[in-house]
């Protein structure tokens, strides 16, 4: 049975069946499978926004690592500068260097960034190389650096590396970014920055 009424202004309403109850709400199936699609999808946005995270980490050795490439590139370029006056090019060019290698890393210990970030401060970008290359990190790091070179002219070569251990497992993550002159005696920064564990 219908009932069936008038509203205030003269219209029919057809109003719902007198007993019928209106149901609402999810059934049991329908909140299972809402349930397992939010957790498909939590799942899939907790990888992506660890992975955003992991790669900001790694930024900062690629950054760093690239603007250690060019101060050395720049330091070696300009070493003849300090040859006597009057010495023929090649020979100026022949006893181009880079900085001396670092005694440590910065910071020394790499307990001191495993799972952690480690606050330098101005006594630890004192010393060679970093000094001859003008480079310091502010800002708490993630990464120990340290920068390794030997011989002279077109001999000589160049390394810049940053080790890490972003998940504290103690497996290191390592940066290795090479420097060294062409066949003009120019130093260049190589292309390929070596990848070894990037997201440890």
């Amino acid at each position: 049975m219908t009932a069936r009424g008038r509203s205030r202004y003269g219209s029919r309403v057809l109003l719902r069946p007198i007993g019928a109850h209106r149901t609402s709400g999810f059934s049991w199936i329908e909140l299972m499978n809402f349930l397992s699609l939010a957790a498909v999808l939590t799942g899939l946005a907790m990888y992506g926004l660890g992975r955003y995270v992991r790669h900001a980490k790694t930024a900062e050795a690629i950054g760093s690592l690239a603007a250690i490439g060019q101060a050395a590139a720049g330091f070696y370029n300009d070493s003849d500068s300090t040859q006597p006056a009057g010495a023929p090019e090649s020979a100026a060019r022949a006893m181009r260097h880079f900085p001396p290698p670092s005694r440590a890393s910065v910071p020394p210990d790499l307990a001191s960034i495993r799972g952690k970030r480690y606050q330098s401060t101005l006594a630890d970008w004192t010393p060679s190389p970093w000094r001859e290359l003008h480079f310091s990190i502010p800002q708490p790091q993630f990464y120990a650096y340290s920068f390794d070179s030997t011989g002279n002219g077109t001999q000589g070569s160049a390394t810049a590396t940053a080790h890490g251990d972003l998940n504290g497992d103690g497996v290191t993550s390592t940066y290795v970014l090479t420097i060294a002159p062409d066949d003009k005696g120019s130093a260049l920064v190589s292309p390929d920055l070596e990848r070894i564990a990037p997201e440890e």
